[in-house]
């Protein structure tokens, strides 16, 4: 079965290549657009029983049109209510999510209530790590040249790996795939496993060869 990639697709105008915004637990307002950053470590927070039902997503001066109905923020996870709607009706790994609203920062106004903020547990029994190609970069990231999942993955439509590059990105089945694409949903992309690090390298200018770990010569 082919598995693949819910990624962020730069090249669509919904998408911005860096989000103009903060998740926090409090709505902050400054009329000249300062605001401090959370206390708390997102998306992470949300596993903690302490984290409110309800967050903020505090939008900058130049946050855009906020029209996407999904972006992945890190390893978070923001989405309009229609996809998370979508997203949940399918073999789910075990994740964590709140209800988001976009607010502007220089007057509190509301700029969208039907987001939501996802967090997925990242499984760590889903690659079958003999046949998997990994290579450990430099900085101590394993680069995915190639991934094999054992039969624990026939479990999910939808989950999330551990260490690897591609950590915290959405994986999805072949079945769950398909239905996404028939949506046509702007501002996403679906790439296979297999081509999705080479994908990853032209979204982020990730250069393989230069993060490759030195090889020390021995001296003749």
């Amino acid at each position: 079965m082919n598995y693949y990639v819910l990624m962020n697709d730069y090249k669509s105008s919904l998408i911005p290549r860096y989000l103009h915004a903060i998740v926090d637990t409090n709505k902050q307002v400054n009329e000249n657009w300062d605001y401090e950053g959370s206390k708390h470590s997102f998306p992470y927070y949300m596993k903690d029983p302490k984290c409110p039902n309800e967050l903020f997503l505090l939008c900058g001066q130049n946050i855009g049109a906020l029209k996407f109905n999904y972006y992945k923020d890190g390893h978070g996870h923001i989405m309009s209510d229609s996809f998370l709607e979508l997203l949940t009706s399918f073999r789910i790994t075990d994740f964590f999510h709140r209800k988001l609203l976009a607010t502007a920062i220089n007057n509190g106004e509301i700029i969208r209530n039907d987001m939501n903020y996802m967090y997925l547990t990242q499984k760590d029994n889903l690659l079958d790590l003999e046949k998997s190609e990994l290579e450990e970069d430099r900085f101590g990231s394993l680069m995915p040249h190639k991934l094999v999942f054992n039969e624990n993955v026939l479990n999910y439509d939808v989950f999330s790996i551990d260490r690897t590059l591609l950590s915290g990105y959405i994986f999805l089945s072949e079945i769950a795939a398909e239905k996404l694409k028939k949506e046509r949903i702007a501002g996403l992309k679906l790439i296979k496993s297999d081509d999705a690090f080479k994908e990853y390298d032209i979204d982020y200018g990730y250069d393989i060869g230069s993060s490759r770990k030195r090889v020390k010569r021995k001296l003749p």
